[in-house]
C-alpha cells in the first residue's frame, strides 16, 4: 500500500526529469544552430584547451595565421618620399582596426573597431551574442572627408567620422563588399536567413523540403549617403529569373525532400560597378552594370543594374575567387584564390607547405581569353585561401591584399614589388588584413584634426 501511495510522487519526479532532459536536448539543438549560449563559451574553451593550446586569447586566434617569415612592417619601399597613403583594414594592436599609413608605415590615423560599442543594443544588433573579436571586418570605404564606412562580417555596417564617432549604422547582415556607387551612396552585400518551411516554393530545390532548417539568401543593397536603403535585390532571384538556376545546382549534390541539401544558396563576396568612363571598352555591357562574384560556385556574372538580368557569366578557370574589377583595357580582373580549404590544417591555420598558387587573372568578356597578370612566377608567390583583394592603380600597377599572409603589396606594371607591408603579430603569427586601398596626394579634402583620446 505504501509503495502504491508513493507511485504518483515518483511518476511526477520521473516526468519532471524526462521533461527537463528533453528540454535541455531541444535547447542544445537550437543553441548549436543559432549560436546561443553556452555554445560560444564552450567553443572558446575547447579551442583554448584542445585546439590552440596557448594562453593567447582564442578570440585573437581567430584573426591570426602562421608567419611565413616575410618580415615585419614595411619590408619593401622604393618610394620613400612619396606622399601617397595606404588604408588597411584588419587585425592590428589586438583589435579590429582600420589604419591609414604613409609609405614608411607610420600611422597617420587609426580607428578602433569595437562591435559592442557600435551596436550597443543587444535587441537590435544583427549579431546579438557577439563579442568584439568574434566578428571581424570586411569591406571598407574611406571618403575624401576622412569618414570611414565598413562592414562587420555578416553583422552590420558602420559609418564613422575621422575621430571614430558613429554617424550611422545599418542593422543588417552586411558582408564582404562595400563600394561607392557612381551615382552617389554605396553598394554592398547583405544576407537574410529564413526557414525553408516559410517559403518552400521560393527557390526549389533548395527550399523544397519545407523543414525548419535555415536558408541563407544574399542580397545587393543600394544605400544613400545617410545609410538609408534605396534598393534591395535578391541575388538568387536574379539567377532564377534569368533562367540560370542550373548554375546553382551543377555540383553533383543530391537534393532531397527530407532535408535542406545546401542552406547557403550562393556565397557572394564582391559587387563591382562598371564606371561610365570605362563603359565604351565593354561592348557587352552598359554603364552601371554590376559584376558579382560567388565563391563556392567559382562563378562570376555581370548583371544589368536596371533590368536585374544576367548579361554574362562564367564558371572558372578561377577557383574560389574574389574581387572582380572592370579594367581600363576592357577586361575583368579577378583575385583568383586558386586554393581549397584543404590548404588549412585542422585549426583553420594555413599549412606552410601548401602550394602558393594565388594569382590575379584577367579575362576578356568577349573572347573569354584569360591571362595571369600577377602570380605564379619567382618573387610573385601568394596564397590567400579565403578573402583577398586587388586594386587597379592609375599607373598600371596593382595594390594586392594577401589576407592569410597578413600582407599588402604594391606591384608595378611589370610585376615588380615596389612596396610591401607585413602585419607581424609575434614571432609565430601574422594578423590578417582584409582590405587595403591606396590614396594619392590631394585625395583628402580635409585636415586631419586632433581627436580626444
Amino acid at each position: 500500500m505504501k509503495n502504491f501511495e508513493e507511485l504518483p510522487r515518483r511518476l511526477f519526479w520521473l516526468c519532471l526529469i524526462v521533461t527537463v532532459l528533453f528540454g535541455a536536448v531541444l535547447y542544445g539543438v537550437q543553441a548549436q544552430r543559432k549560436y546561443w549560449p553556452p555554445v560560444p563559451q564552450l567553443q572558446a574553451a575547447y579551442n583554448v584547451l584542445f585546439i590552440d593550446r596557448t594562453l593567447t586569447s582564442s578570440d585573437e586566434q581567430k584573426h591570426l595565421q602562421p608567419s611565413r617569415g616575410q618580415g615585419e612592417g614595411v619590408t619593401v619601399n622604393t618610394k620613400p618620399d612619396s606622399t601617397d597613403t595606404i588604408l588597411m583594414l584588419g587585425f592590428f594592436d589586438h583589435e579590429n582596426q582600420a589604419r591609414l599609413v604613409d609609405r614608411n608605415g607610420d600611422v597617420i590615423r587609426k580607428w578602433s573597431l569595437n562591435y559592442m560599442e557600435h551596436f550597443p543594443d543587444e535587441q537590435t544588433r544583427p549579431c546579438p551574442w557577439m563579442r568584439p573579436l568574434l566578428t571581424d571586418v570586411h569591406g571598407v570605404v574611406l571618403t575624401a572627408r576622412g569618414e570611414l564606412i565598413f562592414n562587420y562580417e555578416y553583422c552590420g555596417t558602420v559609418k564613422l567620422d575621422q575621430c571614430g564617432k558613429t554617424i550611422w549604422t545599418i542593422n543588417e547582415m552586411t558582408h564582404h563588399s562595400l563600394i561607392e556607387a557612381e551615382a552617389g551612396g554605396y553598394l554592398l552585400l547583405s544576407r537574410d536567413k529564413w526557414k525553408a518551411i516559410e517559403g518552400k516554393e521560393r527557390f526549389p530545390p533548395f527550399s523544397t523540403p519545407a523543414t525548419k532548417e535555415f536558408i541563407s539568401e544574399d542580397f545587393i543593397l543600394r544605400v544613400n549617403d545617410q545609410g538609408e536603403t534605396l534598393e534591395r535585390i535578391s541575388i538568387p532571384e536574379i539567377i532564377f529569373d534569368s533562367g540560370l538556376s542550373a548554375l546553382l545546382t551543377a555540383s553533383n549534390q543530391e537534393f532531397k525532400s527530407s532535408t535542406v541539401g545546401r542552406g547557403e544558396i550562393v556565397h557572394a563576396n564582391k559587387i563591382a560597378e562598371l564606371p561610365t568612363a570605362l563603359a565604351e571598352k565593354f561592348p557587352l555591357f552598359n554603364p552601371g552594370d554590376w559584376a558579382i562574384s560567388m565563391r563556392g560556385l567559382n562563378l562570376i556574372m555581370v548583371v544589368d543594374s536596371e533590368t536585374k538580368t544576367v548579361k554574362w557569366h562564367q564558371t572558372g578557370p578561377w577557383i574560389r575567387q574574389h574581387d572582380p574589377e572592370f579594367t581600363p583595357d576592357g577586361r575583368i580582373s579577378v583575385f583568383n584564390n586558386n586554393a581549397y580549404l584543404t590548404s588549412y590544417d585542422a585549426r583553420e591555420k594555413t599549412r606552410l607547405d601548401a602550394p602558393r598558387n594565388t594569382n590575379i587573372l584577367m579575362i576578356d568578356p568577349v573572347s573569354r581569353e584569360t591571362e595571369i597578370a600577377f602570380g605564379g612566377k619567382p618573387g610573385q608567390d601568394m596564397l590567400s585561401i579565403v578573402r583577398g583583394q586587388h586594386e587597379l592603380l592609375s599607373d598600371g600597377g596593382m595594390l594586392i591584399t594577401e589576407f592569410d599572409a597578413g600582407r599588402v603589396l604594391e606591384v608595378n606594371d611589370r610585376g615588380d614589388v615596389v612596396w610591401e607591408y607585413v602585419n607581424r603579430f609575434d614571432d609565430d603569427f601574422v594578423g590578417e588584413i582584409t582590405n587595403s586601398k591606396l590614396f594619392t596626394s590631394g585625395f583628402f579634402q580635409t585636415e586631419w584634426e586632433e581627436c580626444a583620446s
